[in-house]
């Protein structure tokens, strides 16, 4: 699983006034080696339903991996309401929320429409040692499954190693 911390600037920008949750870090996971096969290639469990707290610390995990994500999608009714724009570490970020999305898929992408990454949500509230096995599972090589089934075997006590 991949981590990162966010290193507040010492100079404050109006663009900047994004709300903090109280730990700075990702928790999310991706699959290495980046591989075309399967249809989620990375996991991320977020703190709450806010995408404006917790799009900044995941886009700085994927902009120190060289991915330069510059538009998120998202189900509109799995997320507290977001600006259709955001400003992150002085990037701009489009949001894009859509009624047909999956309510379990992060979609996210370059400029360019070329790279795309589609991320597990697993949700706030899910219960710590079913979020670290949807982690790992969504992280692992050409795995075949969905969203819905990573959670559903992550759940599952059968599934423990």
């Amino acid at each position: 699983m991949t981590t990162a911390q966010l290193h507040p600037s010492t100079e404050a920008s109006p663009r900047d006034n994004l709300p903090a949750s109280s730990d700075q870090s990702a928790r999310v996971s991706f699959r290495q080696p980046v591989s075309t096969i399967g249809f989620i290639d990375a996991a991320w469990w977020p703190r709450s339903l806010d995408l404006t707290a917790e799009l900044p610390p995941l886009l700085d995990v994927l902009w120190t991996a060289s991915r330069e994500i510059t538009l998120v999608t998202y189900n509109l009714a799995a997320w507290d309401p977001a600006p259709r724009r955001m400003f992150v570490q002085d990037r701009v970020v489009r949001l894009g929320g859509f009624t047909t999305s999956d309510r379990l898929i992060v979609r996210l992408s370059d400029p360019w429409g070329s790279e795309r990454v589609d991320m597990l949500v697993i949700p706030p509230e899910t219960d710590p040692a079913i979020a670290q096995r949807a982690l790992l599972m969504a992280s692992a090589i050409d795995s075949p499954y969905r969203a819905a089934e990573i959670l559903l075997r992550a759940a599952d006590d059968r599934n423990v190693s």
